[in-house]
C-alpha cells in the first residue's frame, strides 16, 4: 500500500448541489484495506538533535519540515520515485536537491522543506493508522494544497472526509465564479462620464479640500483651517477667563438699565 503517490485526479467537473458527481468520484477512487500500523516504522519523529548522530545516512533520510525531523528509510522512497519524497533518492548534486527542497544541510545531510509541521502530522497519522482523516484543527482547503505538494493519494481518505474536502473545494470555486461574474457584470454597467469643465473644477475643489498634498492651494486650505481652528479654540477659552466674564456681566446689567442706546 503506498504512503505516497503521484496520481492527479480532475475535480473541476464535479457540484455541490448535485450529489452524484460526489458519489461518481467516491466510486472511482478505489478503497483500499485499512492495515493498521504497516507503515509506522517507515517514519520516526527525532526529538533531540543529538540523535542524529547515530543516524546511518546511508539507509535513512534526515527530512526536516519545518523544523520537525523525521527519518524515512531509503527503501520507502524509493518505492515512488515519481514523487517529491521519491525524487531524493534520484538526486546527485546540490543543483538537482534544491529543485526538490527548500534547503539542505550538508554536514547533517538533511533535507529541510518549509511546510507546515501540523499539515504534515496528517501523513504521520496516515503511517500509524492506514487511511487519511481531516484533523479539526485543519483548514479543509490548506491541508489541500499541502496533500498535493507531498502527492498523497486521496484515494486513502475516508469517504466523509473526502466529502467534506470536495464539498468545500467546489464551493470556493462557486463563490470565486460569482465574484468574478459580478465584477464583469459592474465593468459592463459603467458608462464613461463626459469630462466637463464643471467636473473638472469640481474635483479640483475637492482634492484641495480632502488631499493638501495635492499642490499649493491644498496646502494654503489646510493652514487655513489649522489657524480658523485654533483661533476658535483661543476665543472659547478667553471667554471662560472671570474678569471678562465680569466685565460681560456689567455691560449686560446697564444695557437692561435702560443706559444703552
Amino acid at each position: 500500500m503506498p504512503i505516497i503517490s503521484n496520481t492527479n485526479h480532475d475535480f473541476s467537473n464535479l457540484s455541490v448541489s448535485d450529489d452524484s458527481s460526489l458519489d461518481r468520484i467516491f466510486t472511482e477512487i478505489p478503497e483500499t484495506e485499512t492495515i493498521k500500523g504497516v507503515y509506522y516504522q517507515r517514519a520516526q519523529f527525532i526529538r533531540k538533535p543529538e540523535d542524529l548522530v547515530s543516524i546511518d545516512h546511508a539507509l535513512l533520510a534526515v527530512i526536516n519540515v519545518g523544523g520537525n525531523r523525521y527519518t524515512f528509510p531509503w527503501t520507502t522512497l524509493e518505492q515512488f520515485p515519481l514523487t517529491r519524497l521519491g525524487r531524493l533518492c534520484g538526486c546527485r548534486s546540490l543543483e538537482d536537491i534544491a529543485s526538490v527542497c527548500d534547503d539542505y544541510d550538508e554536514s547533517r545531510k538533511e533535507f529541510f522543506f518549509d511546510r507546515s509541521p501540523s499539515a504534515f502530522k496528517v501523513i504521520l497519522n496516515f503511517l500509524a493508522a492506514g487511511k487519511l482523516r481531516l484533523l479539526r484543527e485543519m483548514c479543509v482547503l490548506s491541508l489541500h494544497d499541502e496533500l498535493n505538494y507531498w502527492g498523497v493519494e486521496m484515494a486513502y481518505m475516508e469517504r466523509c472526509c473526502k466529502r467534506k474536502m470536495y464539498t468545500r473545494i467546489e464551493e470556493v470555486h462557486e463563490k470565486e465564479r460569482r465574484e468574478e461574474e459580478r465584477r464583469q457584470r459592474n465593468a459592463m454597467q459603467r458608462v464613461p462620464v463626459e469630462e466637463t469643465k464643471y467636473r473638472k473644477v469640481m474635483n479640483w475643489l475637492r482634492d484641495m479640500v480632502e488631499n493638501p498634498q495635492s499642490g499649493l492651494p491644498g496646502k494654503i486650505f489646510a493652514c487655513f483651517s489649522v489657524i480658523m481652528v485654533a483661533v476658535t479654540v483661543v476665543s472659547l477659552c478667553i471667554s471662560t477667563m472671570p474678569d471678562l466674564r465680569e466685565e460681560e456681566d456689567r455691560v449686560s446689567n446697564k444695557c437692561y438699565g435702560g443706559i444703552c442706546n
